[in-house]
C-alpha cells in the first residue's frame, strides 16, 4: 500500500502501532504504542501486565482516538 513511501501529508490518515515487551522483577509487561505518520507522534499507548487485546492493542487504540478527537477541537 505505501511501497515504503511513508510521507503522509495529514494528521490522521495513518497509524501504525507496535507492541514491546520489557522485563522488569516481578515478571513481564507489555507496550503498546500507536503513532500518528504525518508527525510522527505516539497519540496513544498501553502499558500491561497481561498480552490480551483488551489491555494492549484496544486501550491503546481507545487513548489514540481520544487523543485525536482533543486534537481536532
Amino acid at each position: 500500500m505505501f511501497n515504503r513511501e511513508f510521507v503522509v501529508k495529514m494528521p490522521s490518515k495513518v497509524w501504525v502501532s507496535d507492541i514491546t515487551y520489557i522485563q522488569t522483577k516481578e515478571g513481564f509487561v507489555y507496550l503498546t504504542t500507536i503513532m500518528d505518520l504525518y508527525d510522527r507522534k505516539i497519540i496513544g499507548w498501553s502499558l500491561s501486565d497481561k498480552m490480551s487485546k483488551e489491555k494492549t492493542t484496544l486501550g491503546a487504540w481507545k487513548m489514540a482516538v481520544k487523543t485525536d478527537i482533543l486534537m481536532k477541537v
